[in-house]
């Protein structure tokens, strides 16, 4: 009876050990993602794939998912939606990813939810931040795709919120580029506050690659708002600070700023001093969880996230958590399983969608003072 004991034991153990182990010669879990890995957004492409890369491996050194590795492969999107649309296309009629993971620009994240929705197949968004792709999310019609980073209408909202009980919510101007990103960004501000009975005080895009600044910084400067609303990424966004600060505009700006993004010489000058900005994300972010993060980033990339790493890295541990829960590879089964998400988030709050598959995090409030980006506190978006 004792060996009979000691065998059974030894028995269970083996059968753990082989559940928390990929199985040998196991067929990969793959899961495709559209990315710009070129053209003028590729650093931000390279962030996100960095955040998906190490939450894929860390599932990986846990011992896989379901018993078996998982392996992501990258399409190079140019933050283009045609190239969105011929990188997906290419990855869903190959028939063996299970997801789909960010699309990174709104422009291409609202190209490709049509193609996931007839394909069957989950698209996670990481990063697109247009209200639109929510509103078009589950009971908006969509119900493949899920948003796990915040929209634009709900970071708006806790930025004006915030500007308000500062009162500084009065003759805001908003200056964003022409594109699904800065017009969604500039609705949502826009609607942020009419809720609370004011109005924009101006409106100007420009197209993506505008070499020069000086017409509307001279516009702007006449009109006298109390602060410009920027809705501006990549390249554009350092040019468009640089002449911010060659024109000595002297505006406090707000909006969607990437502090991390603002060259150095500039943020030590102090022009750029009174800036309040909201983001999804921010390396300063003084918590635990967060401390930990940053300290296995900077090991594995020798540089700290941002807010693009920090959204895919999450982002795809939903996913990864979802194809547990779903017991199953299966794409069907993952949706259903997104559907009841509730993991928890690095910014302290638990992730979970509403009825439009949206999730809602905290949003960091941040504002520029003597030269450095300092963290005012955490608002819901």
């Amino acid at each position: 009876m004792k060996w009979l004991k000691t065998k059974t034991i030894v028995a269970s153990t083996l059968v753990a050990m082989a559940m928390s182990m990929p199985a040998q010669g196991a067929d990969p879990i793959y899961v495709g993602t559209s990315i710009p890995m070129s053209g003028g957004l590729a650093f931000f492409g390279q962030h996100a794939r960095w955040g998906t890369e190490m939450a894929i491996d860390e599932a990986n050194a846990a011992g896989g998912v379901l018993g078996r590795d998982l392996v992501v492969e990258f399409q190079d999107n140019r933050c283009n939606p045609s190239e969105g649309v011929k990188s997906v296309s290419q990855m869903l009629s190959e028939k063996k990813y299970v997801a789909i993971l960010d699309g990174l620009c709104s422009s291409v994240v609202l190209a490709i939810m049509p193609l996931v929705k007839r394909a069957g197949v989950p698209l996670i968004v990481a990063n697109g931040s247009a209200s639109a792709i929510a509103e078009g999310s589950g009971v908006g019609g969509n119900e493949w795709t899920f948003k796990v980073n915040p929209a634009d209408a709900g970071l708006a909202r806790a930025m004006v919120g915030w500007l308000n009980k500062e009162g500084k919510a009065n003759n805001i101007a908003v200056l964003a580029e022409d594109t699904d990103f800065g017009r969604g960004g500039a609705d949502a501000f826009r609607m942020a506050l009419q809720e609370i009975d004011l109005d924009l005080m101006s409106e100007d895009f420009y197209q993506q690659g505008t070499a020069d600044f000086t017409a509307v910084f001279t516009k702007l400067r006449s009109q006298k708002p109390d602060s410009i609303a920027l809705y501006t990424v990549g390249a554009d966004f350092q040019n468009l600070i640089r002449q911010y600060f060659a024109n000595d505009v002297g505006i406090p700006l707000t909006g969607r700023l990437i502090s991390d993004h603002i060259p150095q010489e500039i943020l030590d000058s102090g022009a750029l001093d009174g800036t309040t900005t909201v983001q999804p994300y921010t390396p300063e972010l003084d918590t635990e969880a967060n401390t930990v993060f940053k300290a296995d980033f900077k090991e594995r990339y020798g540089e700290l996230p941002n807010l693009l790493s920090f959204e895919s890295y999450e982002t795809t541990k939903v996913l990864i958590d979802a194809i547990k829960r779903a017991g199953s590879a299966d794409p069907a089964k993952i949706r259903d399983a997104l559907e009841t998400t509730k993991m928890e988030s690095i910014l302290g709050t638990t992730i979970e969608f509403d009825d439009n598959h949206l999730a809602h995090n905290n949003a960091v409030i941040m504002r520029i003072i003597d030269g450095k980006v300092v963290v005012l506190g955490l608002s819901k978006t």
